[in-house]
């Protein structure tokens, strides 16, 4: 698909969302190439994404909820201010993306590698975060409340005032540089878990 084709697509979209699809036709992104493509401000609520290249795209303050990314390429994408609320991004490659201020709301964050990128201020309230990479990332004043980040991995993660109230943090993987800035009930499951292990190493 060609530029052209790609500009008639949003084009046609623009019209169906504003007509509440009456005229036009919902855009349909799987698998295309749309490295550095600007929807700044655009509405793209519910729309398929999947296994699309968009490397330095731009969804400053868009709407996708319910959007599907589903292992698309969103390195370096900048969904500043998005409201991406229950949005599908399982498997999706998300490293050094810049999502300040993001509604990630319920969405679906499972196997998403987050590495570098800039969270901060975002609302991850009940999202589901399941195995999600989130090394060296910046979750400063981020929102955690009732997120499943079951398995994830925090080594290097900024953790500044970051709101972990209600959320699941079975298994993850946390320096000790953070480990004051967890609940102290998770806190203690890992001391626990290693003492655990240092008495079956020492037997």
């Amino acid at each position: 698909m060609n530029q052209d084709e790609i500009d008639k697509m949003i084009e046609e979209h623009e019209l169906w969302s504003s007509n509440r699809g009456e005229v036009g036709a919902k855009a349909n992104f799987h698998g295309l190439v749309l490295r550095d493509i600007d929807l700044r401000d655009s509405d793209f609520e519910n729309v398929d994404f999947s296994e699309a290249d968009l490397r330095g795209a731009n969804f400053n303050r868009a709407n996708l909820q319910e959007a599907n990314f589903l292992s698309a390429d969103l390195k370096e994408a900048n969904f500043e201010r998005a409201n991406l609320r229950k949005a599908s991004f399982q498997k999706a490659d998300m490293r050094a993306a810049n999502l300040w201020y993001a509604n990630l709301s319920e969405a679906d964050m499972c196997g998403a590698d987050l590495e570098k990128a800039s969270l901060q201020c975002t609302d991850f309230e009940n999202a589901v975060m399941i195995g999600t990479n989130l090394i060296q990332a910046n979750l400063m004043d981020a929102s955690l409340i009732g997120a499943n980040l079951e398995d994830a991995n925090l080594c290097g993660t900024v953790l500044e005032n970051t709101n972990f109230t209600s959320a699941t943090l079975t298994g993850i993987v946390i320096g000790a540089e953070n480990l004051p800035k967890i609940p102290a009930e998770i806190v203690e499951q890992f001391r626990e878990t290693a003492a655990a292990i240092e008495q079956e190493v020492g037997k």
